[in-house]
Formats: structure tokens, sequence, C-alpha cells
């Protein structure tokens, strides 16, 4: 047992362990001088024998930073170019199919059903590039939904369709030539 003044100068018994504290109070409201450990002329000491550390901690706050926006940057390029050529593609399947369909009566490459899957994967894939890609997608798949049922018959109709297949294929270009 170890005896200490509390605040108001009466000496109490606490127990220490091997960490001590040792605490000076002085009696009869005399002030406490306490040695002012912050100020101006230690900060500037400190800055200049810590520049050091200082500019190299900064440095690797910079660069990481700078290598994690890099990396999301790469990421999302990458994404929009998978996913262009994927539209890409589909788009020349879908021309593939509307071509048979109507010039050829070739039933098993002709199948207006197999469109669907193009027009769709092409509508779904497109929401990842630009928003002019995008536009051009959800526009052939509407048209694909109005004309699909025509192709065999209706001139139109396949003009309609091949003209925004084009269409849709040189936005998905210009997405990719928009890639840095």
């Amino acid at each position: 047992m170890q005896k200490y003044l509390d605040l108001n100068g009466v000496s109490t018994e606490k127990q220490c362990n091997n960490w001590t504290i040792l605490v000076s109070i002085i009696k009869n409201q005399e002030k406490i001088q306490v040695t002012k450990r912050f100020s101006r002329q230690w900060f500037i000491n400190q800055i200049k024998l810590n520049s050091v550390a200082i500019v190299s901690l900064l440095t690797a706050i910079l660069g990481l930073s700078y290598n994690a926006w890099q990396g999301h940057k790469n990421e999302i390029n990458q994404n929009m170019r998978v996913a262009s050529f994927e539209v890409l593609t589909n788009l020349g399947e879908l021309q593939t199919v509307v071509n048979y369909v109507h010039y050829s009566d070739d039933k098993l490459r002709g199948q207006p059903i197999e469109g669907w899957k193009h027009a769709m994967m092409v509508r779904d894939l497109s929401r990842l590039l630009n928003p002019e890609a995008s536009k051009q997608g959800k526009l052939l798949f509407k048209e694909w939904q109005q004309d699909w049922d025509k192709l065999e018959t209706d001139d139109q109709a396949e003009l309609h369709l091949s003209g925004q297949i084009s269409k849709t294929r040189q936005a998905v270009l210009d997405n990719i030539d928009a890639l840095e």
C-alpha cells in the first residue's frame, strides 16, 4: 500500500501493482504548475525532425489512393469492353437470323425465335454501355418486338431491323472508341 494525496490534499491509500503514477498536488489552493507540452515552437521542431517520415506517409497515402482509383477505372473500362464485344457478337448473330429468315428458305438457320435471345442480350448488355448505346439497344428490342413475325414476307420489316442493327452497332463501336 502506498499513500497518495487526493485533490483536496487528503492522504489516501491505494494499492498499486508494478505501474504507479505519482501525482504531486499542492495543498491550500496553490496553483498547479503544468508544463505546456504543445506549443508552436514544439510543433515546428517536430515537423523539422520528422519531415522525411511525414513526406513518406503522404506519398504512400497518395500512391495508394491513386492506385485504388486507377484500378476502379480500369475495371469499369474492362467491363464495358467485354460487354461491347458481347453486344457486337449478338448483333452479328441477330443480323444473320434476320437475313436467313427474310432471304433464305433455310428453316434451320432462319428461325425467328432464335432472334429473341439475341435481341434480349443486346438490350440487357447495352445497359452497361454509354447512354447512346443503351438507347439504341432498347430501340432495337422494340423494333424486333414489332417486326419479327413479318420478316419472312415484309421488306420494310427487314429494312427497319437491319437499319436498327446498324445504328446499334455504330453506337457500340463509338462506345469502344471512347474507352480510355
